[in-house]
């Protein structure tokens, strides 16, 4: 389900300059002046203004972002419970509420509720918000599964030990703890974590968007209201967090709603020749295999409309005789594509493309000569499993290719 939002920019003495990326593969670059719901609406560059739907946009990133110069450092990797990540600076919880202040002086008030875990960094050290945390992997599978009381989580012969505890209070001085009859504060600098109080297991709509922020915080938004060049994101849980624009990084309008298969691992993939040949099928493998969001020639994808060569940024090139095996995630309702002859193949493709979805066929149609690009979009509700082959229609397979452009599952 699609969560109603509503976006709405007004009064803006400079519109900021943002580049949009469409599910097509074609970007455009103007001002931002106005979001709805439904649609952006830029100014571009020759006085004119283009409006474009919310349904067909990947995302919004500004041509010109601000670089990081925090007013303090991050110290704490906020978790909350919808799955956005929050780098604090400082901050004070109590029982019930927490004051937060980020690295750019936005201050952020929301219910202990609202969060699930904290992970406490190094403020004279970046490396603990990269990769050189080696629990840093296993910290965000336990926040992602935990569900139980309040918790300290403590490095234990070379694990994360999670220790139940009733936590009242968190500030910069330490964590105050009740375990069993004994109270007391414990500095953070013995702590790996904390964790907080899950009733259960909870559900929240998709987003209209992944707000991803220049201190590398990432929302998870339910809304985003955008006036005089000053941003209020509300996430899923309904925390309302205050940010300049040009503290944005991106608009993600894919995140938890668009699924590309160039992303997805498929379960199986399978090719094999036509013809007999004394190379070994996995050598040929090796060249004629599917390849991603690149042609066989190692070029952009490409495909011929109207006489001209249009490039695609995503998808797959496949040769016959192919076969991808998907286990789809649930949720999804439609697959989306354009197939179109590889350029370098046309006039001598004679390929069929069939895709299955549970073992009944959804789609099939041989792609010859000059056979020009289709858009495909298929029902996969309820699909667990979908199978995308590209098989050789007159029995020989050279230069028998399709270009899958831009192929995604959609919510």
């Amino acid at each position: 389900m699609k969560t109603f939002c509503l976006i709405m920019l007004s009064l803006l003495a400079a519109p900021p300059a943002v580049e949009v990326q469409q599910l097509d593969g074609s970007k455009t670059e103007g001002n931002l002046v106005q979001m709805t719901a439904d649609s952006i609406s830029l100014g571009l560059a020759d006085g004119t203004s283009s409006t474009l739907s919310t349904k067909d946009i990947i995302n919004v990133v500004p041509t010109s972002p601000a670089p990081f110069e925090p007013q303090a450092p991050p110290v704490f990797d906020v978790s909350l419970a919808d799955g956005s990540q929050l780098l604090i600076a400082n901050l004070n919880i109590s029982s019930r509420t927490a004051d937060l202040k980020s690295p750019g002086g936005n201050k952020i008030s929301l219910g202990k509720s609202a969060m699930k875990g904290i992970r406490f960094l190094h403020p004279e050290a970046d490396a603990s918000l990269a990769d050189d945390d080696p629990f840093k992997q296993r910290w965000y599978e336990i926040v992602s599964e935990y569900t139980g009381a309040d918790a300290i989580v403590l490095i234990r012969e070379g694990d994360l030990t999670i220790q139940e505890v009733v936590i009242h209070g968190v500030s910069s001085k330490g964590v105050k703890i009740q375990l069993d009859d004994l109270t007391t504060t414990v500095d953070l600098s013995k702590l790996y974590g904390l964790l907080f109080y899950q009733r259960g297991a909870r559900t929240f709509p998709s987003p209209l968007c992944l707000v991803e922020l220049n201190d590398r915080s990432k929302l998870l938004a339910r809304s985003v209201q955008l006036n005089n060049g000053h941003t209020q994101v509300t996430t899923l849980t309904g925390t309302e967090i205050p940010v300049a624009f040009d503290q944005i990084t991106k608009l993600d309008f894919a995140a938890g709603n668009i699924q590309f298969l160039d992303e997805m691992k498929p379960a199986r993939v399978t090719w094999t020749s036509v013809l007999q040949s004394g190379i070994a099928i996995d050598d040929f493998a090796m060249v004629y295999a599917p390849k991603m969001n690149t042609s066989f020639r190692g070029t952009t994808l490409t495909l011929e409309e109207d006489g001209e060569p249009v490039a695609y940024s995503r998808g797959m090139a496949v040769h016959a005789t192919s076969e991808l095996l998907y286990d789809l995630p649930t949720g999804f309702r439609q697959l989306q594509m354009r197939v179109g002859i590889d350029p370098a193949s046309l006039g001598s493709c004679t390929a069929k493309l069939q895709i299955v979805g549970d073992q009944k066929i959804l789609f099939e149609k041989e792609f010859s000569g000059d056979t020009q690009p289709e858009d495909i979009a298929l029902n996969i509700s309820g699909v667990r499993r979908m199978k995308i082959i590209v098989d050789a229609a007159d029995g020989e397979d050279w230069g028998d290719v399709l270009h899958l452009c831009q192929a995604r599952l959609i919510k």
